[in-house]
């Protein structure tokens, strides 16, 4: 199998190229390009059996190379990198069917396991290629996560049920709540806590405003619940945490 690598930056390429033994994961071609349009083309070539791109690059995006083998129906699978953590990204990611979505600086340990769950796909599919797409089976576990977690820093001040981020990644809320708790050892309510008394500490520590506008920014109505909450977390009140009494 062959693997095209596809960043505007030069050290980003050839930083990728050595990141890995690519052919501990079936890869017995690398090639890399740093030009957008050159990478349309060898994808068009067929050769390419997976992607790592870059999500966000000048006049031709990693989501348009996306979207453009989506259209053309090419067996090619993606994997994404960003400097970005935006949920949107991600979101349109999934929706045409990347396999992965990393987040820059990648390290070794998240491209391995990344390629693990690729290796997996590109087995499956060849050497007789589906000839049906299936991109919301082919989203890996772990980039379940990530976008979930995005989504979540993204919107902590909203109501986050767990339909409605069932909803954002295909998925049953029971199902997603079972996935996430397997792959991270902690309930999406817990992650949600946690990340709500975390931006709420930083709030406190580094702005003037007041709690109760804390509260309602991280997205609790009821300033007293919130007060309760921050004090069985950091054992102290939002007002004593931020005069560090």
């Amino acid at each position: 199998m062959e693997l095209l690598i596809v960043d505007d930056g030069q050290y980003v390429v050839e930083y990728l190229k050595h990141l890995l033994d690519w052919k501990k994961f079936g890869m017995e071609h690398v090639e890399t390009t740093t030009n957008p349009a050159e990478a349309r083309a060898l994808i068009d070539s067929g050769r390419f059996h997976l992607v790592i791109s870059d999500i966000r690059m000048p006049e031709i995006s990693g989501l348009d190379l996306l979207e453009h083998i989506h259209e053309s129906r090419l067996h090619t699978k993606v994997i994404f990198l960003s400097g970005y953590s935006q949920f949107d990204y991600a979101q349109k990611a999934i929706r045409f069917g990347a396999l992965d979505y990393l987040l820059k600086p990648v390290d070794q340990s998240d491209m391995e396991k990344a390629m693990t769950q690729a290796a997996k796909q590109l087995h499956k599919q060849h050497p007789v290629p589906s000839e049906y797409d299936q991109p919301a089976t082919q989203v890996s576990p772990q980039n379940v996560v990530r976008v979930v977690q995005a989504y979540i820093a993204d919107h902590l001040g909203e109501p986050l049920s767990l339909d409605d981020l069932g909803r954002i990644v295909h998925l049953h809320p029971v199902y997603l709540s079972r996935l996430y708790k397997q792959e991270t050892g902690e309930n999406l309510s817990a992650h949600i806590l946690g990340m709500r008394l975390e931006r709420s500490a930083r709030l406190l520590q580094n702005s003037t405003l007041h709690v109760v506008d804390i509260a309602r920014m991280v997205g609790y109505r009821k300033p007293q619940y919130f007060i309760k909450l921050f004090k069985e977390r950091y054992g102290t009140t939002p007002y004593q945490y931020r005069r560090g009494t």
